[in-house]
């Protein structure tokens, strides 16, 4: 039974007693209903998980080292074998002779892996 201050709730045109009942239908919390209604103004993708774009895409950007392109940062890093952070710190405009000169050795074999696995 509803709560007698309870709300009736419409979501994909299923009607619900109040926030409480649509929410255990949904299998999400009665807080989340809340919240997306209160923020999104909205509740027909309650329950449906999350939407859009998985990860934050629009911070991959494409990344050139020497003569090796990239996709992103994290995608360098990886096959160059190091730590994203690592990476930056090389790719610094403060980076010191010895971190660039890390990174070309590491870009350059690389570079001869790839050659070497063509032929």
């Amino acid at each position: 039974m509803a709560h007698f201050n309870a709300m009736p709730v419409v979501i994909r045109g299923r009607r619900y007693a109040s926030q409480r009942n649509a929410a255990a239908a949904l299998g999400i919390t009665q807080s989340a209903l809340s919240r997306m209604l209160a923020k999104k103004g909205d509740l027909s993708n309650a329950g449906l998980g999350p939407t859009g774009a998985p990860g934050n895409q629009s911070a991959a950007r494409p990344i050139q080292i020497g003569p090796v392109a990239f996709p992103s940062r994290i995608a360098a890093a990886r096959a160059l074998g190091i730590s994203r952070s690592q990476l930056q710190k090389w790719i610094s405009p403060k980076a010191s002779s010895v971190q660039r000169e890390r990174l070309i050795g590491a870009v350059m074999r690389l570079s001869d892996s790839a050659r070497a696995a063509r032929r």
